[in-house]
């Protein structure tokens, strides 16, 4: 198959962003129905019509595409493809409610997180009502695939898929608080924060890159093959995840801004929570004397002005160092696909090029970052 254009990219996003609305208006809005206040509803559909570049349904959207689906012996239709990608939108949407609760978050995307939105309704009770807002939407998440127009033999293989990485999601976050907890912050290693950030994200990333092949016809032997290469690209992703939340961090406290709302930004707030991170390990690493003390000091608990904080990381030169890891991780997963023996072929270059495009989704100075503007004309008018 050739690879998907830009026009290609720009109109799965448009159907996806159409079908996540219509989600939102229908099945949500149903499911809420009973809710005397429809805070909860406004605030769980947040997460489905937020601004975003979908990394897991238009990872799933270009692979199927790209991979040849005529092998799995079955004609799936376009309408089938937005509803998986659709699917795996829901579920990181209650994801992203139950992780925004964990941490603390206010903002998202530029808006209310749910439990903040909430407190105007709910009061003290704001944390509660938005935990059961994200299990609403983690329990419709699964209906549009199995609504789909799919072989029913096929439906229960990706829902089984499916389903199997929203618990090993939900296990991955509670092994990121044990190595938060467990260990002292010096005996953390990088490949302790890694092993984490392999079954923190990645099951419901590589998740996109299963069901493409499920569909492709791929089987059980040839789809592990796939997960275990993914792994190091999603280890790339949960790294500049957690660069860009130390980046802004330090962009707002640059602007002299250090209130507590400010430091409760999504994705600014893992220093400010002492998280064991890549970042802060590397800083531990190469800082020495009073220097890395201090910071060592922080990170295990200790008062320390989140200023003085961020210019020890900058000391560090953190930055150069994570990104040229991101860049090891995400070429390794290509060239474990790439120069597989048994994977088929067409099959490496279909993945290889997804994967490809995956890393240039999130990369700042490539046009297909920008893409996803173009599919919601809406955020060109704000």
């Amino acid at each position: 198959m050739p690879v998907p254009s830009e026009q290609d990219l720009i109109r799965w996003q448009q159907q996806l962003e159409q079908s996540l609305a219509h989600y939102a208006d229908t099945d949500l809005r149903q499911a809420t129905a009973r809710i005397s206040h429809p805070a909860v509803h406004d605030a769980a559909a947040g997460y489905l019509i937020r601004p975003s570049k979908r990394l897991l349904g238009m990872a799933f959207l270009h692979a199927a595409h790209t991979l040849d689906l005529t092998d799995a012996g079955v004609d799936v239709a376009p309408e089938d493809l937005t509803a998986i990608a659709t699917a795996l939108e829901v579920r990181h949407g209650a994801i992203l409610l139950h992780d925004d609760i964990v941490d603390g978050d206010t903002v998202r995307g530029g808006h209310p997180t749910a439990h903040h939105a909430l407190e105007h309704s709910f009061g003290n009770e704001a944390r509660s009502a938005a935990l059961f807002a994200g299990d609403i939407l983690a329990g419709l998440a699964p209906l549009p695939l199995l609504r789909s127009s799919l072989p029913a033999r096929l439906r229960v293989r990706l829902t089984d898929l499916f389903q199997h990485t929203t618990a090993l999601v939900a296990a991955g976050q509670t092994e990121q608080l044990d190595l938060d907890t467990r260990k002292g912050v010096l005996e953390v290693t990088e490949a302790d924060i890694l092993h984490v950030h392999g079954g923190q994200f990645g099951p419901y990333l590589l998740c996109s890159l299963q069901l493409a092949a499920a569909l492709a016809g791929l089987d059980d032997t040839d789809i592990d093959r796939i997960t275990r290469a993914g792994v190091p690209l999603c280890q790339g992703f949960q790294v500049q995840n957690d660069l860009a939340g130390y980046t802004e961090l330090a962009r707002v406290l640059g602007d002299g801004d250090t209130t507590d709302s400010t430091l409760t930004l999504a994705n600014t707030s893992d220093l400010a929570r002492r998280r064991r991170t890549v970042p802060a390990r590397t800083a531990l690493s190469k800082l020495t004397g009073p220097d890395r003390a201090q910071l060592a000091d922080y990170l295990t608990g200790a008062n320390m002005d989140l200023t003085d904080v961020c210019a020890l990381m900058e000391r560090a030169e953190v930055t150069p160092y994570c990104a040229a890891l991101i860049r090891d991780l995400h070429a390794h997963t290509r060239d474990r696909i790439t120069n597989d023996p048994v994977l088929p072929a067409p099959v490496r270059t279909a993945l290889s090029s997804t994967c490809a495009y995956m890393t240039a989704l999130y990369d700042p100075a490539s046009p297909t970052s920008r893409l996803y503007l173009n599919a919601r004309p809406d955020l060109q008018l704000a």
